[in-house]
């Protein structure tokens, strides 16, 4: 069984749910892009075309927008089982407490380094983040698998004043082309994975109001920077 999977059924439920969102957001993206192109073949469409250009463009933008639509209630469905609730979450502690639970692993050899700053805490759902952390340190662990090496984990303010959360390995790190692709929903480059950790950790964090960036060059390791703008993810008073 690859790190990917848990054998409690809820959690599954609960990622699945994560993941589908994730597709569904990135089929969206896909057909917006088909569309667009297409409404341009039709605007540009010459008469010395072989093919109608016309009605090839009218059918791609037909198909863009109902497979759309069906994306759109792939995200719907899944509402439910991931709406976050309004429960306060201190980062630093739920940190803590991962982290912690991971040391105690035997078959943990890795180095920590946590330097969990003063951060307000945020509405949300404590299960769902305490598993978008399990998922990024289990892909921080995977990338220096053989290795050995160090994870860190920090909290801070940015220059923005917005809460930033970061988790940092010492791998091999990822060339660019890697990086732009991490977030998507099952790619991978490791044999025996699925390639959902990042995908599902950007799903929980987004529906936290948050954005994910991503950091990585070959030879310098990899790190995930979490942002949430207090306004939207903090509590009143907790600013």
């Amino acid at each position: 069984m690859s790190h990917d999977d848990t054998s409690d059924p809820s959690e599954r439920l609960t990622n699945l749910a994560h993941l589908s969102s994730a597709v569904g957001h990135h089929v969206i993206n896909a057909y917006s892009a088909i569309v667009s192109n297409a409404e341009i073949l039709r605007l540009t469409a010459r008469s010395n075309v072989p093919a109608d250009p016309v009605a090839l463009a009218d059918l791609i933008i037909r198909t863009g927008v109902e497979a759309s639509t069906v994306a759109r209630r792939l995200i719907d469905y899944t509402r439910p089982v991931t709406q976050i609730g309004e429960s306060p979450v201190a980062l630093d502690a739920l940190i803590a407490e991962v982290v912690e639970a991971h040391r105690g692993d035997s078959r943990s050899h890795f180095s920590w380094t946590v330097a969990p700053g003063a951060v307000p805490s945020i509405r949300g759902h404590v299960a769902q983040l305490r598993a978008m952390l399990g998922h990024l340190i289990r892909n921080a662990e995977e990338a220096m698998t053989g290795s050995g090496g160090t994870i860190s984990l920090s909290t801070e303010m940015d220059d923005r004043g917005w809460i930033a959360l970061e988790i940092g390995d010492t791998g091999p790190g990822m060339a660019p082309e890697l990086v732009e692709r991490a977030v998507e929903p099952f790619f991978t480059t490791k044999n025996g994975h699925m390639g959902v950790g990042l995908s599902i950790s950007n799903g929980i964090w987004r529906r936290h109001r948050g954005t994910m960036a991503l950091k990585s060059r070959p030879g310098e390791g990899t790190r995930v920077r979490l942002c949430v703008d207090p306004k939207e993810g903090g509590l009143p008073g907790l600013r």
